[in-house]
Order: structure tokens, then C-alpha cells, then sequence
């Protein structure tokens, strides 16, 4: 493959959506958190619909087909719970997995679930972070959302 001369960008100072259609990740810029260090995380723009149950501070998720596998990670909005990042404890079967969290808030309840992480980047305070990612960069069938901590802005590059 030739050089790509279609690479567009958008910039961010919020989480959402940063690209609404099928696109490759091919680099990113974040600047430095303006509080403390933060973590921002790219995930293919789609969500799956799931249920959990709380048990202590392992929450078991419910849902359907979702192709996970242990040690993976999957980012979680909770809707009694703290939202995000969360790596897979256990996989039961195709529909059922673990969690660890660490608040003890509702026991059940309803979740949005993005199961495909494109990329996970700290940031500190003091230094910049750009990343120009390898061949040709990382494919998003459904579109970039990015999750921005501590006033983090982001600028991507996609094609």
C-alpha cells in the first residue's frame, strides 16, 4: 500500500463520538491532564446491551454473544455503578462474564457495553502523548469514540 493522502483529523475536549463511520485509527495526540494523570481510552463506536448482578465487588454481566475472552478489556457504563474501564475476570459462557468494581452500589441493574478497545494511553500532568500507530493503523468497523479523563483534549488522525 502507497501513502494514504486522505487522512483526516477532529479534535476533542469531551468524551463522545469522533468519528460516526468506519474508519482506521491511525494516530493520535493528547495533551497533558490539567488535574492529574488520566487515562483515555479508544473503542470501536458500538455498544451491546447487557444486564448485571452485583455480588460484593464482582459484577456478573449478561450478554448476549458477546466474544470476550479473560484478560480482555471492555469498557462499562453502569447505570447504578462507576462507569469504565474494566478488565475480564472470568468468562462463563458466550453470553456471561465477570468484572471486579470497586463501589458497592445497586445489586442489579442495566449496562451499555463497549466490547472493542482500539487503544488505552495514560497521560500524565507534565507530558504530551502522541502515538502514530503502525501499518495501516486500527481498524473501527462502526466509528471512533474516545473517553476522556481530567480535561484531557485529544486530536486523532483517521482514514
Amino acid at each position: 500500500m502507497g501513502m494514504q493522502y486522505d487522512v483526516k483529523s477532529a479534535y476533542a475536549t469531551a468524551s463522545g463520538v469522533m468519528v460516526p463511520y468506519r474508519s482506521r485509527l491511525k494516530s493520535f495526540f493528547l495533551g497533558a491532564s490539567t488535574t492529574s494523570a488520566a487515562t483515555v481510552y479508544f473503542a470501536d463506536n458500538i455498544t451491546t446491551s447487557a444486564t448485571y448482578a452485583r455480588a460484593s465487588t464482582v459484577a456478573t454481566i449478561t450478554c448476549y454473544s458477546h466474544g470476550v475472552m479473560v484478560g480482555d478489556w471492555v469498557y462499562v457504563n453502569f447505570d447504578s455503578l462507576t462507569d469504565g474501564l474494566y478488565q475480564v475476570a472470568t468468562v462463563t459462557d458466550s453470553n456471561t462474564f465477570t468484572v471486579t468494581v470497586a463501589d458497592t452500589g445497586a445489586t442489579s441493574g442495566s449496562a451499555s457495553i463497549y466490547l472493542d478497545i482500539l487503544a488505552v494511553v495514560k497521560v500524565s500532568t507534565t507530558n504530551d502523548v502522541f502515538n502514530l500507530l503502525p501499518g495501516e493503523g486500527i481498524l473501527a468497523e462502526n466509528g471512533i469514540r474516545v473517553f476522556l479523563e481530567n480535561s484531557v483534549p485529544a486530536t486523532i488522525y483517521y482514514g
